[in-house]
């Protein structure tokens, strides 16, 4: 079973310290209920995220949404860990803006920017005054807000430029993946989508590929394959239950679908899993 981690009874922010022999969050992988940040700031590890390694090495900043699959196989030396729910942050739009633009826009591609050595200095700075904060009696919670989406709008400017810019064509992608999150069980056509986002799925098409470097379907399927490993890696149902769960009656079908966009059909993900994870 995936263990679902969450905040503090009465908590939505929370912000640590992890230096050398630090234990992880967790020793298994799991899912988040709320938005993390890894910060690090020395030495090397690994971690993957919905299944894809990525090294954890100086400078690198990583942003995970609730529900995608974490697990860290190794800690860096130092590492800040920032976490919050979505509740910590202004609802206004500026406020939002760092949301959809470092966590759900850049999900769909690398999910971390990279600093450079006034970004480390400006940000250690910034997030010195929000650990003090955090760590008073009587701590200002809207100030943390406030300070916590500067901290973010700051680490947007690493953002590759096309990422970066804003116009109105962004909020319909952030909707896009929000959509798709909701209803790539039943829905996998890309028509579905246009119609929600009220235009042509030509159109559709041409802003995913531009913001994604993906085609709406494609994003459909990613989603889908993330999900089908997820429940392969820690659930017992067959293959055919999980077929159905994700919209597939025919299970010769999906263990196809699954192969070509994975390589590998869905029993073979599964005993490589659990020869790798031994219980």
């Amino acid at each position: 079973m995936l263990e679902i981690k969450r905040l503090p009874d009465g908590a939505s922010f929370d912000v640590e310290f992890l230096g050398i022999g630090s234990i992880p969050e967790s020793p298994k992988p799991h899912r988040h209920e709320y938005f993390e940040i890894f910060w690090i700031l020395s030495g090397n590890g690994r971690q993957s995220i919905d299944f894809v390694e990525y090294e954890m090495s100086p400078n690198k900043m990583f942003f995970i949404t609730p529900g995608q699959v974490h697990d860290v196989h190794e800690l860096s030396d130092n590492i800040y860990a920032i976490s919050f729910n979505a509740e910590f942050i202004n609802s206004q739009v500026q406020s939002q803006l760092p949301i959809d633009k470092l966590f759900l826009q850049n999900r769909s591609e690398k999910p971390y920017i990279v600093l450079d050595e006034q970004g480390n200095k400006d940000l250690s700075n910034l997030i010195k005054i929000i650990e003090n904060e955090f760590n008073t009696n009587s701590s200002d919670k809207d100030l943390m807000s406030m300070l916590l989406v500067s901290f973010l709008r700051y680490v947007m400017r690493y953002l590759e430029s096309e990422v970066r810019s804003y116009s109105l064509k962004d909020t319909r992608m952030v909707k896009l993946l929000k959509l798709i999150d909701e209803h790539f069980h039943s829905r996998k056509d890309a028509s579905f989508y246009a119609e929600e986002l009220a235009m042509t799925n030509k159109r559709l098409n041409e802003l995913s590929k531009e913001q994604f470097g993906h085609t709406v379907t494609q994003l459909i399927h990613d989603k889908i394959i993330v999900e089908a490993r997820r429940m392969l890696a820690f659930t017992d149902k067959t293959i055919k239950t999980i077929g159905l769960e994700l919209g597939y009656e025919d299970t010769s079908y999906f263990g196809r679908f699954y192969k070509r966009l994975s390589g590998t059909t869905p029993q073979q993900f599964r005993e490589k899993w659990f020869s790798s994870n031994p219980k």
